[in-house]
């Protein structure tokens, strides 16, 4: 599967600048499956030119159940080469030591949160539960983190971990693996910045997009699915793998001050045994949006403009999107929530199987 990637994108012809893997390289921290997998990662990014490549640490990174050593949780995945979770040794050694490390580009900085930071360590009681059952950030890894984020800003901020930061209860009827002090993590972020943050995080194997606590600059939480797994049982047994290409909106566009906003290109492992575009039928299909936060009223009358100044009886959602670029950087859910708007109005919307293929008509 992942040994295939490069070939998709240069028949996409993407040329991604980072890769990004949100952990669990894994199972149950097997060192031949995390080295496996590191290794064909850092050749995928050689393949296809990217300029950077990182990791988080995941639950089943850390053996954390000591069946591979006595003593030490880390040994397989600071054992990986090149160094790991990526870039430069220093990077490293502050990612190990410090829980964290931030990477600072032109406009944008991306934060790599260990979540897995305490496995192998913590206390066991009958109050916590054991601690590699959940993530985890300390109060002093969110006051460090925040007097970092203080000496510089920057237009885009991104964090990267491994644990989910609130509980998704929607998807298991009982899970309590989130982040302990996610929620204030996200917050104390949102108060350094004065900005939203774009979430991304793995643990559940489970695609999905959504906007997180915060008001009107409340995250945008992309979970990511697994790429290369074998599900069983459970609400994460039913979502194909997946990868997925994330690129932010240009400064140029006119989205009413929201940021950020983007789109993300998808692809599933299909039964034909290749990498397929994500139908509109998935959870994080192949050209979701995220960013722009309207109202079902305000994205449906957007459309309905759109409709109006095509001329045609019909218009493609792609080409609502051209002419409006807020309702492109809708959520799947948001659009949903408009073409129910759209329809209690009498006007007919045809799916197609990638969603710029659905069709607006008049009733």
């Amino acid at each position: 599967m992942i040994g295939s990637l490069a070939e998709l994108m240069a028949n996409e012809d993407l040329k991604p600048e980072w890769i990004v893997c949100p952990g669990d390289l894994g199972d149950r921290a097997s060192p031949e499956g995390q080295a496996f997998v590191w290794r064909e990662l850092n050749s995928l990014k050689n393949a296809i030119g990217a300029t950077h490549l990182v990791g988080a640490a995941g639950n089943h990174d850390l053996d954390s159940r000591f069946a591979n050593s006595g003593f030490d949780p880390l040994q397989n995945i600071k054992s990986l080469r090149p160094l790991f979770p990526g870039r430069t040794q220093a990077e490293c050694d502050q990612y190990w030591a410090r829980h964290y490390v931030i990477y600072e580009q032109a406009d944008y900085r991306i934060v790599n949160l260990n979540s897995s930071a305490f496995h192998g360590y913590g206390k066991v009681d009958d109050k916590n539960g054991k601690e590699f059952e959940f993530g985890r950030v300390s109060e002093q890894t969110i006051d460090a983190l925040k007097s970092d984020l203080a000496k510089a800003d920057f237009r885009y901020n991104i964090l990267l971990t491994h644990h989910h930061i609130v509980s998704n209860q929607h998807i298991y009827a009982e899970e309590y693996s989130e982040m302990r002090g996610g929620g204030r993590l996200m917050h104390r972020l949102s108060e350094a910045t004065r900005s939203s943050w774009f979430v991304i995080h793995g643990h559940l194997h489970f695609p999905e997009i959504d906007y997180g606590r915060g008001a009107s600059i409340a995250p945008v939480v992309f979970s990511a699915g697994s790429a290369s797994a074998r599900s069983s049982g459970g609400a994460s047994a039913s979502p194909p793998n997946q990868v997925y290409f994330l690129e932010l909106a240009d400064s140029s566009d006119n989205l009413d001050g929201w940021s950020p906003c983007g789109t993300i290109r998808s692809w599933y492992w299909s039964p034909e045994g290749v990498w397929a575009p994500s139908p509109a039928t998935h959870k994080i299909p192949d050209g979701t949006g995220f960013g722009t936060r309207l109202n079902a009223k305000q994205a449906a009358d957007r459309f309905e403009n759109a409709l109006t100044a095509s001329g045609e009886p019909y218009v493609y959602f792609q080409e609502a999107f051209d002419a409006d670029p807020l309702l492109r950087y809708l959520l799947p859910g948001d659009l949903d929530l408009a073409v129910f708007e759209l329809r209690k109005r009498s006007f007919k919307v045809t799916f197609g199987v990638q969603r710029a293929d659905s069709i607006l008509r008049k009733a």
